[in-house]
């Protein structure tokens, strides 16, 4: 990676560019609420590798990655994730294509719902004088996997699988505060729109059906980073970030009968979600292990989370050509 006047670092996992659900978690009660919060994998305020090179680099505008992170959610569901994306840079700018296959189960009461989302990128953004800006769309499909519960795995029996769609982006600027530590600030907003699957009693002869699960999020963050090496291209860096969604918590809303007709004819059931804020923290370095390859880490750690904390780490490998 390419850095310059006052840019700081890559968040590694912002090579994705890509936004997916979080996982599912019951709560005590007679509801099973699922957890649908909306980030861009891994994490939802990230600031690309092309977004702080502000020098273009002509003789190696290419650059390839391939990445791959983990996530776990505290007395709940987990997730993992791999992507690969080609990025070109095009003067103080760039443009990308990524393609990511996120697994993830949802746990309701005693049932888990696997599911692999694969899921498409178009991103672009830049640093311009250290103000930075991403944005990007994706769309994708969501396959439903084997349902468990106490008496088995079975197949749904509704729906196999949902489109998914998302829309995002961030802005920033990066502030020089000395002796090669510079600090960027960044706001991000996204909408995501996916489906849930809500698996019927066992032996009941009810159809599986699924909730629509539109989701606005977004979060506004802080990260300190430091240069250091011989040229000051190696970065290791500490974010704060608070962040919200519109839909931490979906619950199926039955008010009477005619939901449950309406919900036969269609295979949607009503549902109601709740909003939630919480706090972020996270760590990254970048390695310049070569003139062309790069090395990203990061790890993170959610708290006061509705639906649970999560903690995710994840590492990327970059070429330049």
């Amino acid at each position: 990676m390419r850095q310059n006047r006052m840019a700081g670092p890559l968040l590694a996992a912002s090579l994705a560019l890509a936004a997916i659900p979080a996982q599912a978690q019951d709560t005590a009660g007679g509801t099973t609420p699922v957890v649908t919060a909306v980030a861009a994998l891994p994490t939802s305020t990230t600031v690309s590798a092309e977004t702080q090179a502000d020098t273009p680099a002509p003789d190696k505008p290419w650059s390839f990655a391939l990445a791959a992170g983990v996530s776990d959610r505290d007395h709940g569901s987990d997730g993992s994730w791999q992507s690969m994306a080609l990025s070109r840079q095009v003067g103080r700018g760039y443009v990308r294509a990524a393609l990511m296959r996120y697994h993830g189960t949802l746990l309701q009461a005693n049932t888990a719902l696997p599911s692999d989302y694969l899921v498409g990128t178009i991103g672009a953004g830049g640093n311009f004088d250290n103000w930075v800006v991403d944005g990007w769309a994706s769309y994708g499909w969501q396959d439903y996997g084997r349902i468990s519960t106490d008496a088995g795995k079975r197949d749904s029996t509704g729906a196999t699988g949902s489109p998914y769609y998302s829309v995002g982006g961030d802005f920033g600027r990066v502030f020089p505060l000395g002796d090669r530590i510079f600090a960027t600030p960044t706001v991000t907003m996204s909408y995501a729109h996916g489906r849930l699957l809500h698996p019927a009693p066992d032996e009941t002869g009810l159809v599986d059906l699924e909730t629509e699960e539109p989701t606005w999020s977004s979060a506004a963050t802080l990260r300190i980073d430091h240069a250091f090496g011989s040229e000051g291209k190696q970065y290791v860096g500490l974010s704060i970030a608070r962040a919200w969604t519109s839909n931490a918590v979906s619950e199926v809303l039955v008010r009477d009968y005619s939901d449950v007709l309406m919900a036969r004819q269609t295979g949607v059931l009503p549902a109601r979600h709740l909003d939630d804020g919480w706090w972020e923290i996270g760590a990254t370095a970048n390695m310049r292990l070569s003139d062309s390859m790069s090395l990203d880490l990061y790890a993170t750690r959610s708290f006061e989370a509705l639906a649970g904390n999560t903690t995710s780490a994840g590492i990327s490998l970059r070429r330049s050509f």
